[in-house]
């Protein structure tokens, strides 16, 4: 053996006894840190306790990951779905919760599935009023006051009785005719409506006579087609306290009434959009229940065909052309769902297999039934 050889097993001898004095050194470092975190307990608490009785810190947060993770496993297996249902599923959440309905469905209302149309109570009456619609729309913070009004009622109601005050002042002190009305607070309940309104201006344009016959001098400086700021200038000039306050409460009727009608249009147009959008649901539900109709008449017969498929495509396409589907769903079913040879049984006993002309006959017979049916 030569020398480089003997060097080369020297160091190599060396390098294996640091290496082992290295891992001797560690594993007491280890024991040392071990027994510097765990205190002393003596003969007695050692025979009397253990450890098993109370759960470490390390064993609660290993079970927590471990539930957390049973829960991450259940939760994946339920969301693995096929892409159809799920696709359905969230399109029918999503328009529940557009509506702010929740329908439910059981599978017992399900077994004698037949299209019906809606009664009389069902059926909304269209030619219902204008101010029914918006008497539904009342929000929370228009709660009427004692004299069964809203704020904004009311506010006209006594800026209206006001005037007609004023003009019943003006016609005693001159000797004049007034025109009559029939108008009371009542009227305006639950919610001011535009045929009131019509009554209380046209009253208000009718008192105009008695006004200028009251005193002509003063009325000739108020311009024709004053504004309501050139109304506030005439009244605030007038020395007769009467007719003064008679064209107060003539401006703060109108305001008022201008005030209602914006009120009125806005309800009125909410109310129109969820009349739509209960229009709109309750077309969407008849058109689910036809469909469930049709799909379990054919799963009766056993057709080889994929109902589900056949049935909502037909109707996807109805949409845009309602006449052409039809034709072709009693004409061609294939059209919509390819004819599933899996399902057609061989005839005599198996003797005879499965050819493209039974897949015709299926198709055909698909066709017939479905032009004959009646729901």
């Amino acid at each position: 053996m030569t020398d480089e050889e003997n060097k080369q097993d020297e160091n190599i001898d060396d390098e294996f006894s640091r290496l082992l004095y290295d891992f001797i050194n560690q594993e007491n470092e280890e024991s040392e840190e071990k027994q510097e975190k765990t205190p002393s307990e003596g003969l007695d608490s050692l025979i009397t306790e253990t450890k098993e009785d109370v759960p470490s810190e390390e064993n609660k947060a290993s079970s927590e990951r471990i539930e957390s993770l049973d829960g991450f496993l259940s939760v994946s297996e339920e969301t693995q779905e096929p892409q159809n249902k799920k696709v359905s599923a969230e399109s029918l959440n999503t328009l529940d919760n557009f509506l702010t309905v929740s329908p439910t469905t059981t599978e017992e209302s399900q077994d004698n599935l037949t299209f019906q149309p809606k009664s009389e109570n069902q059926v909304e009456n269209k030619s219902e009023g204008l101010d029914n619609l918006v008497s539904q729309t009342e929000t929370p913070q228009e709660q009427p006051s004692e004299n069964g009004l809203h704020p904004a009622e009311s506010e006209l109601a006594t800026a209206f009785n006001g005037f007609v005050s004023g003009i019943k002042i003006l016609e005693a002190k001159r000797n004049l005719r007034a025109p009559t009305t029939d108008f009371e607070p009542q009227q305006l309940c639950p919610n001011y409506k535009p045929s009131v309104g019509k009554k209380m201006a046209q009253y208000m344009v009718d008192c105009w006579g008695l006004i200028y016959k009251y005193d002509p001098e003063s009325l000739k400086k108020l311009p024709k087609d004053a504004t309501d700021e050139e109304y506030l200038t005439f009244a605030e000039q007038l020395t007769d306290e009467e007719l003064q306050f008679t064209i107060y409460s003539y401006i703060e009727t109108l305001y008022n009434l201008e005030n209602c009608e914006v009120m009125y249009s806005e309800k009125l147009s909410v109310a129109q959009k969820n009349r739509i959008k209960k229009e709109l649901y309750d077309e969407y539900m008849n058109l689910q229940h036809k469909k469930a109709v049709f799909i379990e008449k054919l799963k009766e017969k056993g057709f080889p065909i994929d109902e589900n498929k056949l049935i909502g495509n037909y109707f996807h396409v109805a949409q845009k052309d309602a006449e052409g589907a039809f034709k072709a769903l009693t004409q061609n079913p294939a059209m919509f769902a390819p004819i599933d040879f899996s399902k057609i049984k061989p005839r005599f006993f198996g003797l005879i297999k499965v050819s493209p002309d039974d897949g015709i006959k299926a198709n055909q017979k698909i066709g017939k039934f479905i032009k004959n049916l009646k729901v």
